[in-house]
């Protein structure tokens, strides 16, 4: 299955050659208890568990929607401790310069820069707070988020990240 933007292109890429992955098929949704499941986007072999990531892009501050906050808690507990299921930010600086204090596995490209930062469905679950109750979206303090984000890196076979290359 193709991927669809450039941070999924890019992840693809630093993960093809390191690691198994999985590319989930987003079209097909499962359903629980008559509601549909958002699928993740990834499952990826880490470095001590096997990981159901849905990535998320993003230029500044992480967000989420409610939907894949239920549906990442419901494959949870689906999956029982065989899999973690986490959401994987993708930030993009086309200048380079990622905001402040962000604890995050870089990859530098022609284009910009990416940061990529794990945070678990636990840490989600606690930190998120309505961001659009219109469009049923989720934020997060920029702080809180940088406490409890892990580079990616720590978690998945990942290159080892060349500041400037």
């Amino acid at each position: 299955m193709a991927d669809r933007n450039h941070y999924e292109r890019t992840f693809s890429a630093l993960i093809a050659p390191r690691t198994h992955a999985l590319r989930v098929d987003e079209r097909a949704r499962p359903v629980l208890r008559g509601l549909e499941l958002k699928n993740f986007d990834y499952l990826v072999n880490g470095h001590d568990r096997v990981w159901a990531l849905d990535l998320k892009g993003r230029l500044g501050s992480p967000w989420i929607s409610r939907t894949d906050l239920f549906s990442l808690m419901s494959w949870q507990r689906l999956l029982g401790g065989a899999v973690e299921p986490a959401l994987l930010f993708a930030f993009f600086a086309p200048d380079g310069g990622l905001r402040s204090g962000l604890r995050a596995y870089l990859h530098h490209t022609p284009g910009g820069v990416y940061g990529f930062a794990l945070l678990r469905v636990a840490d989600a679950q606690l930190l998120a707070r309505p961001r659009s109750s219109r469009w049923g979206t989720l934020g997060f303090d920029w702080k809180a988020f940088c406490r409890a984000a892990l580079p990616a890196d720590q978690c998945l076979p990942l290159p080892v990240s060349c500041p400037g290359a």
